[in-house]
């Protein structure tokens, strides 16, 4: 549904509702004007004339005169609007109110007495087409009322008056708006043209690719200001565009080159890839070589992730042979053609112990690559179920290793009832709770001097469930969701492989068919929760 509004309409509408709504107001103004002072006309009239009469009929009232007031009352007919005058006299006596005499204009009808109504009456009381009106009649020197006057006068020759006004105001109205739509049209042109004109030449402007055109000032202040901008706009865009060209004459080249490049170091991969080709054989016989809990065999997945951690140290390794060899070639050609000098001789030197130097850290990376992933798969005699004391076996653990504790600080406290025992593979677990305490060691404590670890156990619903917790320095939220996927740490540039969590996940969930999950928070240290059958039943594969 298109909801926009015609610029041409708004001005038509605008110029239109203004002159309407003027007009509208001051009718309704000078209507309500003239009906009040209509009001206020015909109130006047009837105090008026009650009062002339009221002036008159005192001593015919005191002496009982009908006729002459009669001769006065028909004296009135000269005024239309008067239809009916009523006069009452007061009985001294009963002090009742008594019929006197009566006027009715023309065709009028008499009307019946209002002796009643006369207290009412003495506020002007305006009905449809007529005003009533009652005034006491005083005697002068006794100052009381000897009598009533009740007039009643038409309003009819208000209403038609009121009725041309209207129609007068309507065919000003009328008029008004015919004039407000032709000086709307006028201005709807004179505004809109130059506005129709810079939309065109916009439009044009647009179509131009290369954006070099400019639309035409409007001289309209208001907008002005945005051709102005529009201009801006138009120029920036041509400049960019400018831009974007060399900048695509750049790229270009710059492809070129790196096209050559990428020829040249396409086959130094190749070569690197042979050699990586190599390795991976090697780490085949290497993983054959030490799985052998089939619950483990699945390390086939790994080789991607070993191919791409050795391929780095050894890519390495071979272009600094090459570069070596390059420069035994070049140094061989010199001493041929014994143009070999002292400084050659010594910066080759320098040269060659550097890429021999980098060729042996690379080589031995790749080689602690490969042995740690050896160390993924538990050991077939590890796979043995048997029962043990818990408390007992974890004590065991922290003994064999004091000959690396006892390099640090750190304190390590075990809390679990003597009294559990449970049927597991000893191995497997051996290793989760080493791998656990290195972790924190080389990566947990790394800044810290001193540093605690707390291993509780206890036994739960048929299940052990081993808390091991440390205060180091926490893991960030990004590693905590891939910690145990291999390759995973922290500390590649030091050496580590990110081999050790990925064991301890797959030894706790293969070897002993439990579950672990990880809590932790910069700063906080972490928390490791291992959880496994306290019966473990021995499979087909075990």
């Amino acid at each position: 549904m298109n909801n926009s509004l015609s610029l041409k309409s708004a001005i038509n509408t605008a110029i239109l509702l203004v002159s309407i709504l003027t007009l509208v107001v001051s009718v309704t103004i000078s209507t309500l004007t003239y009906k009040k002072n209509q009001k206020d006309e015909s109130i006047y009239l009837a105090n008026t004339i009650s009062e002339i009469i009221a002036y008159n009929a005192a001593v015919p009232i005191a002496f009982d005169q009908r006729v002459g007031l009669n001769d006065f009352l028909n004296t009135l007919k000269s005024v239309k609007e008067i239809l009916n005058v009523h006069i009452y006299k007061v009985d001294e006596e009963s002090q009742s109110i008594k019929f006197f005499t009566s006027y009715n204009s023309g065709d009028i009808a008499p009307i019946v007495e209002q002796k009643d109504r006369l207290n009412n009456l003495l506020t002007p009381r305006f009905n449809e087409n007529y005003l009533e009106y009652s005034l006491p009649i005083t005697h002068t020197k006794l100052d009381t009322v000897i009598g009533y006057i009740y007039i009643k006068l038409s309003t009819s020759s208000y209403h038609n008056d009121l009725y041309e006004l209207l129609k007068i105001n309507l065919i000003i109205i009328l008029a008004v708006v015919i004039v407000a739509f032709v000086i709307a049209h006028s201005l709807r042109n004179r505004i809109l043209k130059p506005i129709t004109r810079f939309v065109d030449e916009l439009e044009t402007a647009s179509r131009d690719p290369s954006f070099a055109k400019k639309v035409s000032p409007i001289e309209f202040d208001e907008i002005s200001v945005v051709t102005n901008a529009v201009n801006e706009l138009l120029a920036k865009i041509a400049q960019q565009i400018r831009r974007f060209s060399l900048a695509e004459e750049e790229i270009t080249e710059l492809n070129q080159n790196l096209e050559e490049k990428v020829v040249y170091r396409t086959k130094a991969l190749k070569e690197s890839n042979q050699e990586l080709l190599t390795a991976l054989e090697q780490v085949h016989q290497y993983q054959s070589q030490v799985i052998q809990s089939e619950k483990m065999a699945s390390l086939g997945q790994m080789v991607a992730g070993v191919a791409h951690e050795v391929n780095t140290p050894i890519g390495l390794g071979v272009t600094a042979s090459t570069m070596l060899s390059d420069r035994i070639d070049e140094i061989s050609s010199k001493l041929d053609d014994k143009t070999l000098s002292a400084g050659q001789l010594t910066a080759f030197l320098t040269e060659s112990k550097e890429n021999t130097q980098i060729i042996y850290r690379n080589l031995t990376r790749a080689a602690d690559l490969i042995s740690s992933f050896k160390q993924v798969a538990v050991d077939q005699t590890a796979g043995v179920i048997r029962e043990i004391n818990l408390h007992s076996y974890l004590d065991e653990i922290i003994t064999s290793m004091q000959p690396t504790l006892k390099k640090y600080r750190h304190i390590i406290t075990v809390d679990c009832d003597d009294r559990i025992s449970i049927t597991t593979k000893p191995g497997p677990l051996n290793q989760i709770i080493i791998n656990l305490i290195m972790n924190s060691i080389l990566h947990g404590f790394k800044s810290m001097e001193q540093g605690d670890i707390s291993i509780t156990a206890e036994e739960s619903n048929g299940n052990c469930i081993i808390i091991f917790r440390d205060n180091g320095c926490g893991i960030e939220q990004k590693i905590k969701q891939k910690v145990f996927d291999p390759f995973v740490t922290t500390s590649r540039g030091d050496g580590g492989s990110g081999l050790g969590l990925h064991l301890v996940y797959n030894l706790v969930t293969q070897a002993l068919q439990g579950s672990i999950s990880v809590e932790s928070q910069l700063t906080e240290g972490a928390i490791f929760t291992i959880e496994f059958p306290s019966k473990l039943q021995s499979s087909k594969h075990d």
